[in-house]
């Protein structure tokens, strides 16, 4: 662990605080943020920040300038070391991560920050008995798998975007508790802003998280975890993958001094047996630099790729969520994570499921309010994104079972417990569910008599032949 000097006087704080104001020029100062870090730093500290390593130039006072405030990291950012002495300025250093990605311990104290945001929770409209949620009969297979990704150094918005994913998965879609493998933080419910009673409770709905966590964040479990859902899969399986934290222009960052490169996850993608269809959500800074390579790379018969931004873009976070992730996640829940009805119908054509394309589309049309993200897609074979669900889509099989299903249970009902002819409203909705019956039953006999009709041709060919 770090040793670290004695808090400063307050007094020589309130100077290094002045001194720094003083070098923001009225432009950056409307739009950068301005922290104290309140402790001296022992020159010849090292700070690990992901992508570099910054020396503290001599025993110093640390001043934080973020010049992208709202953004996820890694963005531009500048330190500031001043004398514990009389406040003076002994050094700049420019760096993509703030100190905390250090040492938790080195997180600032804001004293000039223009653009904060409050970190308000909306009202609850409709509140998601998420336990109780009926998943239909043809979701609930076990061929699809999911990977759900934070990092060490992530913050509290990352780790609830996955909660709400993992909630998704499970009870919206049905997918099982053990096919959802979520490697979160340093392997709890936490993250380097908020842990412990802090992360006791989700923000979507105010109860515990559900989330079952399969192993810490590091990249030799993403490996390991990617390898033990491929030997579960099969040629026809699903697999979905969310990476959601910080990211840098080198990759995706795993802890303060590491990260996992493109060409990385394309090596881990290509140890992987074919399957059926692979989807990939990225949130993190940079994240479109691994769109090309999942499309590449994969060896799934259909993949969608989707993230926040292009190779050489930052992302936005708040608060809480991050706004294109849970964009991305409120269109294919068909509901906004406090549970709130959306703002516009993710399913543009109608078909009664929102296809990940689509998904896309909502998140690209509703992620605000920021002006940093930039959502990009892609998939292959092209054009396969507006035909791929979350779900196993249902067979005609399936929905025909169903529905006689349905009858059967009123015909048992009716039979045990007559009641009298039905209202008015009741006939009406009955009887057009009867004329939709006999619409299908036609239609569905002049596929079968064309069927028949084209087989019996061919025979003749052949004969003919």
């Amino acid at each position: 662990m770090a040793r670290y000097l004695k808090k400063p006087h307050e007094s020589v704080l309130e100077r290094v605080r002045a001194e720094a104001f003083a070098t923001l020029t009225p432009e950056r100062a409307a739009v950068h943020h301005l922290g104290v870090v309140p402790r001296a730093l022992p020159g010849g500290h090292v700070l690990r920040l992901v992508d570099r390593e910054i020396e503290v130039p001599q025993d110093s006072i640390l001043v934080f300038e973020d010049q992208m405030p709202g953004a996820n990291f890694g963005h531009p950012c500048r330190y500031y070391f001043h004398s514990p002495e009389d406040g003076s300025l002994l050094g700049t250093a420019e760096a993509q991560f703030p100190p905390e990605v250090s040492d938790p311990k080195l997180a600032p104290e804001y004293f000039h920050e223009p653009l904060k945001l409050s970190a308000t929770i909306p009202s609850v409209y409709g509140r998601i008995d998420w336990d109780t949620r009926p998943v239909f009969p043809w979701f609930a297979d076990d061929d699809r798998f999911a990977l759900l990704f934070t990092s060490q150094i992530s913050n509290r918005r990352h780790v609830e975007d996955i909660e709400f994913a993992y909630r998704i998965l499970r009870h919206k879609f049905g997918v099982p508790a053990a096919n959802i493998y979520v490697l979160c933080f340093d392997g709890t419910v936490g993250s380097t802003d908020f842990s412990g009673a802090d992360m006791a409770t989700w923000v979507g709905d105010g109860t515990a998280y559900q989330m079952q966590i399969h192993g810490s964040a590091t990249k030799a479990n993403l490996q390991s975890t990617l390898e033990e859902i491929d030997s579960r899969m099969g040629k026809d399986s699903f697999l979905f993958v969310h990476t959601n934290n910080h990211g840098s222009p080198s990759g995706l960052c795993i802890d303060q001094s590491s990260v996992l490169t493109p060409g990385e996850w394309s090596t881990m993608l290509d140890g992987m047996d074919p399957f059926g269809t692979l989807v990939v959500t990225m949130e993190q800074c940079y994240s479109g630099a691994f769109l090309q390579p999942t499309l590449d790379h994969s060896n799934a018969a259909r993949t969608s790729f989707a993230s926040a931004v292009p190779a050489n873009k930052v992302s936005a976070g708040d608060s809480h969520f991050d706004q294109w992730a849970r964009a991305w996640f409120e269109s294919i829940n068909g509901a906004t994570a406090y549970g709130a009805g959306l703002a516009h119908q993710p399913d543009a054509n109608g078909n009664g499921r929102v296809s990940v394309r689509e998904a896309f589309d909502y998140s690209d049309a509703y992620d605000y309010p920021n002006t940093y993200d930039d959502p990009q897609y892609g998939d292959s074979p092209a054009g396969c994104g507006s035909s791929i669900y979350l779900t196993k889509a249902p067979t005609l099989a399936d929905i025909i079972r169903e529905l006689l299903e349905r009858y059967r249970a009123i015909e048992k009902v009716v039979v045990k417990h007559p009641i009298p002819d039905p209202p008015p409203d009741w006939s009406s909705k009955l009887l057009e569910s009867l004329e939709a019956a006999e619409a299908l039953e036609r239609r569905l006999t002049g596929v079968a008599e064309r069927e028949v009709s084209l087989s019996r041709v061919a025979v003749s060919s052949r004969k003919a032949s």
